[in-house]
């Protein structure tokens, strides 16, 4: 499989970085214990997020400072994400193979976003120790109630978020607000910001807003919960990007590995080290 990079014009964002429980929670429930819920919640969501590959569509547009679109690049990719632990972290690869790449014009710099599949890495047992929670007042969208979190991460910890540029790393610094189902305990929608100030990287402003919805499968008994659209949006001095990613036409599918031993040869080889 060949897999495409996109090519990064003046700013690379990279956010690394969950499907359903059982009964419904009263109100009441600590903050403490819904945490843990969640917690559980996000580390089922990487395994299943694992079987599961998606189309993405991207839409780039780089913006004026009025916010008017001046160019637009639509790509379309193949999308999946291979989980692996090391200890207590959770280790991503996200994979996206072009169907079809969009090229905008060559004086006009895009940028690039991915990883936004995986936001809540920020309730994973692993980095929840790096923020700290607050609950908010109940949320009523739609007919339906969300539990709202606020959570702020304590600078000089780990984050599941970066900013690449230029070739290096920069560890991004989040606040946001997440909203959880109560009865399931799932982080429906997340919406970040920066926590701290990164003008002197010429980053003025960022804001992401990603969006979950159940997803059901034939011949599988119940639904995952896999991220549906996410938003991007990106403020330099002097120029403005907004992306949007639309995850779609997902499908389960299974990775078998068949490994043959060669029982003579080993012992061929066991007995050439005694020997010598």
């Amino acid at each position: 499989m060949n897999h495409t990079r996109q090519k990064a014009g003046a700013f690379a964002l990279l956010v690394l970085l969950l499907p359903a429980l059982g009964h419904a929670q009263e109100q009441s429930e600590s903050l403490d214990s819904l945490l843990r819920r969640t917690g559980v919640k996000v580390t089922e969501f990487l395994d299943q997020l694992a079987d599961v590959k998606c189309s993405e569509d991207v839409l780039q547009e780089k913006l004026t400072q009025k916010g008017k679109t001046e160019e637009k690049v639509r790509s379309t990719f193949e999308y999946l994400v291979v989980t692996q632990n090391q200890g207590n972290e959770p280790l991503l690869y996200e994979s996206r193979e072009a169907v079809r790449e969009g090229h905008g014009k060559k004086n006009v710099s895009m940028l690039v976003t991915n990883g936004f599949a995986t936001q809540l890495l920020v309730f994973h047992p692993y980095y929840q120790p790096s923020f700290t929670f607050d609950r908010l007042p109940d949320a009523h969208l739609n007919g339906k109630t969300y539990i709202q979190v606020h959570f702020q991460h304590i600078k000089g910890r780990l984050t599941p978020a970066v900013l690449l540029l230029r070739g290096r790393e920069y560890p991004l610094s989040l606040s946001g607000i997440a909203r959880i189902n109560p009865a399931t305990g799932d982080v429906e929608q997340v919406t970040t910001e920066l926590a701290d100030s990164m003008k002197d990287l010429g980053l003025k402003s960022y804001s992401s807003q990603v969006l979950y919805s159940p997803v059901a499968f034939q011949g599988h008994a119940g639904s995952y919960l896999l991220p549906a659209q996410a938003t991007v949006e990106v403020d330099t001095p002097k120029q403005r990007w907004r992306n949007v990613h639309f995850f779609t036409h997902c499908q389960r599918f299974s990775i078998t590995v068949t490994e043959q031993v060669h029982v003579d040869k080993l012992k061929e080889q066991q007995t050439q080290k005694e020997q010598q």
